[in-house]
């Protein structure tokens, strides 16, 4: 990957994770989310699914599920939390064509939404072309997501992408939504789109296989620029790509300017009830290895009491790739 191809990180704990939990994230725990992704200077974080016909209902118990207009203004009050110490995150909503209008994406503006996403299958992505038209009209990027890719022929992937871009789509995901491709597979189809389509792409990995990370590497090694990942992995069946892992990773290799620091604390806060009491270890394995330091490095570095922290290390420290 070469050293000066940027990478931009999109949170997906609010809408994928949402699976898990079956969308009850409280709006002030989603309001936490937020605020420690535009503190950690996590570009974009995605907050749930827009679906209109839903709102009242859920706004309370399950406002991910449908992004009610008060949920998105309570977000992006803090999405701009950090816009003066130059970090800062950007509002994304998935929606899907059979929950929703071009005009009810074009409204998402006034709620502080900078990239609405769309998932469908390749022989209907041309049918988004008047949802890209007003979400473009309205000023926001609008963005395809190619799901189940592994469950497609390579031809109606190319084709995918190609009809994205007839559309004037401003992006174009890629979607393992089995967790089940490989590395190999992931970096032929990249480079088949990447030759095929001038779009930004972006790769959306699950870790079914325990692979996420080594195929959104690949995804990146062939100019893909927009990675999904949530805190702790968290996301419907294996989860998804961690969102601690990729993050370390890209700062350290100065892909990446984001503080791991937030994330970490937002995920021992609040994932606990789903992700158990392990959080923080795993965390601590993962900037471990990112640093290469061995259990007696480890072992002064706790001893050094507060302020000396694996996570500040993290974020004081930067490598050549």
């Amino acid at each position: 990957m070469k050293s000066d191809h940027k990478i931009a990180l999109l949170d997906v704990t609010l809408r994928d994770g949402g699976y898990v939990n079956k969308h009850s994230w409280t709006a002030g725990q989603a309001q936490q989310v937020v605020r420690a992704c535009a503190a950690a200077g996590v570009p974009f974080t995605e907050v749930g699914y827009l679906r209109p016909a839903r709102h009242g209902a859920e706004d309370d118990t399950a406002p991910s599920a449908s992004c009610p207009p008060r949920y998105l203004e309570a977000l992006q009050a803090e999405a701009s939390l950090g816009v003066d110490a130059g970090t800062g995150t950007g509002l994304v909503v998935m929606a899907h064509a059979r929950d929703t209008g071009p005009s009810d994406l074009a409204g998402l503006a006034r709620s502080g939404v900078r990239l609405v996403r769309m998932p469908g299958p390749p022989h209907k992505i041309q049918e988004l072309a008047p949802y890209a038209e007003a979400v473009r009209g309205a000023g926001m990027r609008f963005a395809v997501n190619l799901t189940r890719v592994s469950e497609l022929t390579e031809k109606e992937i190319l084709g995918a992408a190609e009809a994205a871009q007839r559309i004037s789509a401003d992006m174009f995901y890629l979607a393992d939504s089995n967790g089940s491709m490989f590395p190999d597979g992931i970096a032929r189809i990249a480079r088949q789109v990447r030759n095929s389509v001038s779009m930004t792409l972006g790769f959306h990995a699950h870790d079914g296989l325990s692979l996420g990370f080594a195929n959104a590497l690949a995804a990146m090694d062939n100019d893909f620029e927009y990675i999904d990942a949530s805190l702790c992995g968290m996301g419907k069946g294996g989860g998804n790509l961690a969102l601690e892992l990729i993050a370390a990773h890209l700062y350290f290799r100065r892909l990446c300017d984001v503080s791991v620091t937030p994330l970490v604390d937002a995920a021992v806060s609040l994932l606990t009830p789903w992700k158990g009491d392990q959080i923080l270890s795993r965390c601590e394995s993962i900037v471990s290895g990112i640093l290469d330091l061995n259990l007696e490095n480890l072992a002064e570095i706790r001893s050094a009491g507060e302020g000396s922290t694996l996570f500040s290390m993290l974020d004081g420290t930067r490598t050549p790739c």
